[in-house]
């Protein structure tokens, strides 16, 4: 990959080759022993930025933060530097189409012409929510995610995964090889899990009327982009119940929650588990067009399996 190789709007696991860009036994990918590669591990190799969406205060927060002017600022203050110890100097934004229009158009002129020793990594779930001519000035890698095998198999030689935890990233993971090694560290999505995890379960044995509350609650605490991760997180646990009432209790992706699961699936109707997953895929299609997440929410609660 040459120098100045214009920047890269893809998807899989873009740390990974971010570390093999800077390796210093290049081979097509890292190499895991050399000085670049320690230094990356350890999150401190001084030719790597990595840019993630924040909060106005500064946090970082992939599902609803924004990727902000400021940060492009330091990103063209790291691209005009020469290389501390590696051949390039690498920029891995994540979430591109987090981007503020001052962030895209702040870096339009880097994203075109590099500086010789920079290359720029960008990762997008949605082409479209970019700046059209910024995408223009990328080279676009779509990849396909990883098997579940691949992943489970990744996590337990690379990264010293147990394989029951290795087992149960990769289901959650659906491919995304990234996704799954940034969860090894990442305390908040375990605790919002759980969270999702209770509340699916206390869902399912109310009333209308106490689920109707709880919608108007989650609806104002939460952001659209939190209100859509409750969403996905309930298009796999009901997906779990379905596979369990019919006899593909393999397939499962909470396989951690499997007590849970069987004693719902036992009482809940398989008809009714049919229509919510079906409801569920449609909600998620209303909210990325950004239909109010209360009513979104509200009819959800309505149409949920009552477990008997």
């Amino acid at each position: 990959m040459p120098a100045g190789w214009p920047a890269a709007c893809c998807a899989g696991n873009p740390p990974a080759r971010a570390r093999g860009l800077l390796c210093g036994k290049p081979a097509g990918k890292a190499c895991g022993t050399c000085a670049d590669c320690t230094s990356f591990t350890g999150g401190n190799h001084p030719d790597f930025l990595l840019v993630d969406p924040t909060t106005p205060d500064g946090e970082p927060d992939r599902d609803g933060g924004r990727l902000r002017v400021e940060q492009a600022d330091a990103v063209l203050h790291f691209t005009v530097m020469k290389p501390f110890q590696s051949r390039f100097r690498v920029v891995l934004i994540r979430e591109l189409q987090r981007a503020t229009p001052q962030f895209a158009n702040h870096l339009l002129k880097t994203f075109e012409e590099p500086p010789a020793a920079a290359l720029l990594l960008a990762t997008a779930t949605d082409t479209s929510a970019i700046l059209p001519t910024l995408v223009s000035r990328c080279q676009t890698l779509k990849l396909k995610p990883a098997s579940r095998e691949a992943l489970c198999t990744a996590l337990q030689t690379g990264w010293g995964t147990e394989p029951e935890r290795a087992d149960l990233l990769s289901r959650l993971a659906q491919g995304r090889m990234g996704w799954a090694v940034l969860q090894l560290e990442d305390a908040r999505m375990w605790q919002r899990r759980d969270r999702n995890r209770a509340l699916a379960t206390d869902l399912a044995a109310s009333s209308i009327p106490e689920r109707l509350a709880r919608a108007d609650a989650l609806a104002v605490r939460n952001s659209p982009a939190q209100l859509q991760e409750q969403v996905d997180f309930w298009l796999w646990w009901w997906r779990d119940v379905w596979l369990i009432q019919h006899d593909l209790a393999n397939s499962c992706v909470n396989v951690d929650c499997g007590d849970e699961l069987e004693s719902l699936a036992a009482r809940v109707r398989a008809a009714d588990v049919t229509a919510f997953l079906q409801r569920l895929e449609r909600a998620i299609q209303q909210m990325r067009a950004n239909v109010n997440g209360r009513l979104v929410m509200t009819s959800l609660m309505i149409h949920m399996p009552m477990a008997a």
